[in-house]
């Protein structure tokens, strides 16, 4: 029997909106119209697909089945749809986290523009990492790629080192013994590993040099929730802090934070540019993909 694709549309419109209004609305037919594809495919499927409470339409346990399963194909055919259709040029939207946006891509990103004019590239807040909504971006940098449907390309392992401000290097940078770092404050950031253990950062750094203790008993060190606070901290002269070159700016590591001599440590984040299947062989996408590539390796394009 042929698979009745219209009435899938139909059925994943009212899933979306849960009323055959509302889907009738945006699909510009008649509310029986809609009821009609609806009870087409429950028929076909040989299944309710949803149930009615009161006044609200609920997805069946069957129905809610099928909507995650057609969802990601669904999508894919949406997004080739509109590849062809906009064909290799025109808007590129790309989702990061906002502090990535601030401190790396802005100032970077007009490289990229004189590079590829014909790409009109706008960024996004991705506000929970792992949700990859084509309505909201066509790309992504996350920690969490997915296992299918997407292209992944590897941009960084996140390392951490020791940075300070101007006042504090003329005397660390004198210091051979990374110990003697616990002397002065300590700034630490919880969101720096999954745990979110306040001083998990200077622990982890402390263990990795040999000390196996940790952090000496008696240092003085201030938490954050963040690395940009940390950052800014320290760009204050109030301690030293551990953070990811990526999320500092070149100007701030020449006039602000200067890196110590010392060793780093590796989190458990690696950074990935991910795109939907669908856009594999747009020029646009590869673009963008060998830019920031190069641009993590410290070579931009040129």
């Amino acid at each position: 029997m042929t698979t009745p694709f219209r009435a899938i549309h139909y059925f994943t419109e009212v899933a979306k909106s849960g009323s055959f209004s509302a889907a009738a609305e945006r699909l510009f037919v008649t509310q029986s119209a809609v009821s009609h594809q609806v009870k087409l495919l429950e028929e076909h499927l040989g299944q309710p697909l949803f149930i009615r409470r009161g006044r609200h339409l609920l997805l069946t346990a069957v129905g809610r089945s099928f909507i995650d399963k057609i969802q990601t194909p669904i999508e894919t055919i949406q997004l080739a749809t509109r590849s062809i259709r906009k064909g290799t040029e025109g808007p590129l939207r790309l989702a990061l986290f906002g502090s990535l946006a601030v401190k790396w891509l802005i100032p970077a990103i007009d490289e990229f523009r004189e590079r590829f004019p014909n790409v009109e590239l706008s960024l996004q807040i991705l506000t929970r990492d792992g949700d990859f909504d084509s309505s909201i971006a066509d790309c992504f940098i996350t920690t969490r790629p997915p296992k299918s449907g997407f292209v992944s390309c590897h941009l960084y392992d996140e390392t951490l080192k020791p940075y300070c401000a101007p006042r504090l290097w003329e005397e660390l940078s004198k210091i051979s013994d990374f110990r003697e770092l616990a002397k002065y404050p300590l700034l630490s950031a919880a969101s720096t590993f999954s745990a979110a253990e306040p001083g998990r950062d200077w622990q982890e750094w402390f263990a990795a040099g040999g000390a196996g203790n940790g952090v000496p008993e008696g240092t003085r060190v201030h938490h954050f929730s963040h690395l940009l606070l940390a950052a800014e901290a320290a760009k204050y002269g109030q301690g030293i802090a551990l953070l990811n070159e990526f999320l500092t700016t070149e100007r701030e590591r020449q006039n602000e934070l200067f890196e110590l001599p010392f060793h780093g440590i590796r989190t458990a984040d690696s950074f990935y540019f991910i795109y939907p299947e669908a856009f594999r062989d747009s020029p646009s996408h590869e673009a963008l993909r060998d830019w920031l590539s190069s641009l993590c390796k410290g070579h931009p394009l040129s």
